[in-house]
């Protein structure tokens, strides 16, 4: 099976959850024996073209094969199948004007031309398809993200009782104020922590009292996972991809306004103190048992395949 993957994340930024998930993914396919693997990396052989990421790559493909791109980008030759993957919708709820006017011209072109779609949550998924009802819904594949086996408890490392914040914090959606007014509340130090590697964040998970989420919209949210497995409690706010991603026994707090949602997440991280914690602590590791990155390559592959079949 041949496959042409195009690494134009890798110009776009350093750390992320879509450069997390297309590492793992890379990973895998070249080691699959079953694989025929062509990379299109502009950090090295090839050379970027002014605005590379909005262009059709400069490459005439040994046909046929298939062509998956990191972010929205296509291969619009004979004999060749295009996959999109879809992480989220974030720039139809919150980025405006221009950037946004750019994003969604790209994102459109990339989902008429191809063939498989593929989305990292059913609510991804849903918000797909109540922005382009025209997809196919046959041929979108929801395939969740995995967790890496870095994330473990490690019993050697002293707890230090803060409160975890992961991510961009300059992001509104995100909702860093949130956290701000939850440390406030409970007089607890809060760490911020993004740009750091896997190792280090493992170290971070395991010295927090807990993991705040208060994002008011995610693709998947890898950190649940990562904290989950971590043994790290996690508090989330209950909306859009994270109920299906953090399990029926997480520690959740209803969609609501900043200081209402700030004041739930601190009465239950007051419950965090004064309370055991090994229940919630093992059903998060339960939990997180659901995802991999090799049952995450496993449903890929799958996608691959039923496009060469057909």
């Amino acid at each position: 099976m041949k496959i042409i993957f195009d690494n134009i994340i890798y110009s776009l930024q350093r750390y992320g959850g879509i450069t997390v998930v297309w590492n793992e993914l890379l990973s895998r396919a070249r080691a699959d024996k079953d694989l025929e693997v062509t990379e299109l990396d502009y950090r090295q052989a090839m050379q970027p073209r002014l605005l590379e990421r909005y262009r059709i790559p400069a490459f005439k493909a040994d046909t046929p094969t298939l062509f998956h791109s990191s972010y929205f980008r296509i291969l619009p030759q004979q004999g060749v199948k295009n996959i999109t993957t879809v992480h989220d919708l974030t720039y139809h709820f919150y980025r405006h004007g221009l950037a946004r006017a750019v994003h969604l011209w790209e994102e459109q072109r990339a989902l008429r031309h191809s063939d498989a779609v593929i989305c990292i949550s059913e609510n991804t998924k849903r918000d797909l398809l109540r922005f382009y009802p025209w997809v196919k819904e046959e041929s979108i594949h929801v395939v969740p993200n995995g967790v890496s086996d870095i994330f473990r408890p490690m019993p050697e490392v002293e707890k230090k009782g803060y409160l975890l914040f992961v991510g961009n914090s300059t992001a509104a959606y995100k909702r860093y104020d949130v956290a701000l007014r939850v440390a406030q509340l409970t007089g607890l130090e809060l760490v911020t922590a993004r740009g750091i590697t896997l190792e280090q964040l493992n170290k971070r998970y395991n010295e927090a009292l807990c993991l705040l989420y208060p994002s008011d919209y995610e693709g998947f949210g890898i950190p649940v996972v990562e904290a989950q497995r971590a043994g790290c409690p996690v508090i989330a706010q209950r909306w859009s991809s994270i109920p299906e991603v953090i399990g029926a026994d997480g520690l959740m707090v209803e969609h609501a306004s900043p200081e209402h949602m700030a004041q739930e997440m601190a009465d239950i991280v007051r419950q965090l103190q004064s309370r055991p914690t090994e229940h919630i602590i093992r059903a998060g590791q339960k939990n997180a048992r659901r995802f991999s990155w090799d049952n995450t390559y496993r449903l890929t592959k799958q996608v691959y395949t039923s496009l060469t079949n057909n």
